[in-house]
């Protein structure tokens, strides 16, 4: 199968080596770290701490990052208000919700240090009064119960201020300086070479290197290598627009190491055209109701992407009283999309937020109103009989509090009889591919015989085995989790291994 793919796809090939004569500097650092979003940043952080020397490469203009929530299966914060997860369940659970294709002594990894990252994370934070709430997102569905655990930080001025510590203790960025080759001696990485705007520069680590460099959603090629199903998806909300285009996953693939099987999972949350739709009834553009609506908001994105006429949205249909019903809904739903994401542990959901989006997506065309199903239908360019049907056959069930077709539990079967109706037109947006190299427990690179290549680290979305078929929101805002938790030991594992080496 590998070679397959290494005749299909010519991300495979190394470039050639760059000459001595084009080298226009050389930094000697004991820690290089390739990228600047949020595992870089930490990583940089944390190896200053430690003592020691750190050159970050990154390709763009600055440092970014972007997203809401991160999380950890434990944290200070949360044990203050009575929170504690079994770690022993959680990584049951997670292991199933991933197909059993999570490596367990990854997903352990994250079970048994996050906390430590997190909790760190928090002393940084309130160090700079930026302290983050607790994140009140969690879907209660009976056989799949999501966990608190996340917190809402202001995620730029937590970036800025990793940033400004990691300056502070000596570590040296250079931005438009993206990271090109790794430089392989005696099987060890011992530099990278970066590329600025005045030539190519030399990075010489002498204990590791540690590739953040984000995931491969925006190339293409490596999509329809590793994660053909993104091809379908028309909404990208990842950024900066460009910067992640699996440059540490090539980097890596070229000094030996290996991918993790393939397809890789994906996050896409269904937030690409109009953030409403919860648990209301569900249409495709055939008008047919095509899944259960009670569900997690990753399972809304994949079972769109499954409906007839090769387009990545579908619609949520509603009545008068949806506002009223998703609040009498959601001690029984919740989640990330279900309410409004950015909710707070301990206050009450109002729907305020639902109502900006129903409003905003008025005014953009994304929600169309009307005061029949016809008409409604008609708007949304959908056959008008068969929206009538649909809709009367869902009510129909809701009067026997009995979802006969797919299963919605009967607190979140409501009724759409009350005009004006509403249709909301949503769908995926690209976030993040979340697969990437093997690694063992020191987050070092294997090769193919699953032996580490010396020197070589791997952390957030370059990193693979902690995730499988999908991307379980068990705790939300794992993906930052992780980013945070890789970064913190992938410092620590480095300079420990290059103190053994």
């Amino acid at each position: 199968m590998e070679s397959v793919v290494e005749r299909r796809f010519s991300f495979l090939t190394p470039p050639a080596p760059v000459a001595e004569p084009e080298i226009t500097e050389t930094v000697d650092v004991d820690i290089v770290v390739a990228g600047a979003g949020l595992s870089g940043l930490v990583a940089a952080l944390r190896a200053s701490e430690l003592g020691a020397s750190v050159a970050v490469l990154e390709k763009t203009k600055s440092w970014s990052v972007r997203g809401g929530h991160i999380s950890a299966v434990n944290s200070r914060l949360w044990r203050e208000a009575g929170v504690v997860n079994d770690k022993k369940e959680f990584v049951r659970e997670w292991i199933g919700l991933c197909g059993n294709r999570a490596r367990e002594e990854i997903v352990w990894l994250f079970a048994n240090h996050s906390e430590e990252a997190m909790d760190w994370l928090l002393d940084h934070s309130d160090a700079h009064g930026n302290t983050p709430r607790l994140g009140a997102p969690r879907y209660a569905g009976p056989t799949y119960t999501e966990r608190y655990g996340a917190y809402l930080f202001k995620i730029q001025n937590t970036a800025r201020h990793l940033y400004e510590d990691a300056v502070k203790l000596g570590a040296r960025f250079f931005f438009e300086t993206p990271a090109t080759q790794l430089i392989k001696e005696n099987g060890r990485i011992v530099a990278v070479i970066g590329k600025s705007p005045e030539g190519y520069i030399r990075f010489r680590a002498k204990k590791g290197v540690i590739l953040a460099t984000g995931d491969i959603h925006g190339d293409k090629e490596m999509l329809a290598a590793y994660c053909p199903m993104f091809l379908k998806v028309k909404n990208s909300q990842y950024t900066p627009v460009g910067a992640n285009t699996g440059d540490g996953h090539k980097m890596g693939l070229w000094v030996g190491g290996v991918m993790e099987d393939k397809p890789l999972p994906t996050i896409m949350h269904p937030q690409g055209y109009n953030r409403l739709q919860s648990f209301f009834l569900f249409v495709n553009t055939r008008g047919e109701r095509f899944m259960n609506e009670d569900t997690w908001c990753q399972a809304k994105s994949v079972n769109v992407l499954k409906q007839p006429g090769n387009v990545d949205y579908a619609f949520a249909i509603m009545d008068a009283d949806w506002r009223e019903q998703l609040i009498k809904g959601m001690p029984v739903s919740g989640g990330l999309f279900n309410d409004n994401s950015l909710s707070i542990y301990g206050e009450p959901f109002t729907g305020e937020r639902e109502q900006m989006f129903l409003d905003t997506g008025l005014k953009n065309g994304q929600v169309q109103q009307a005061d029949t199903i016809e008409e409604l239908a008609e708007k949304i360019e959908i056959p008008p009989q068969k929206l009538r049907e649909t809709v009367d056959t869902y009510n129909a069930m809701v009067e026997k509090k009995d979802d006969s077709q797919f299963g919605k539990r009967a607190e979140l079967l409501f009724p759409i009889k009350k005009p004006p109706f509403y249709a909301s037109k949503f769908g995926p947006a690209m976030l993040a591919v979340t697969g990437g190299l093997i690694t063992d427990t020191h987050l070092r690179v294997v090769d193919k015989e699953h032996r580490p290549i010396p020197s070589l680290y791997a952390a957030g979305n370059v990193a693979g085995g902690l995730y499988g078929v999908d991307y379980p929101t068990l705790v939300p805002g794992n993906s930052h989790g992780r980013a945070l938790t890789w970064g913190y030991l992938a410092a620590r594992f480095a300079i420990e291994d290059g103190e053994e080496a």
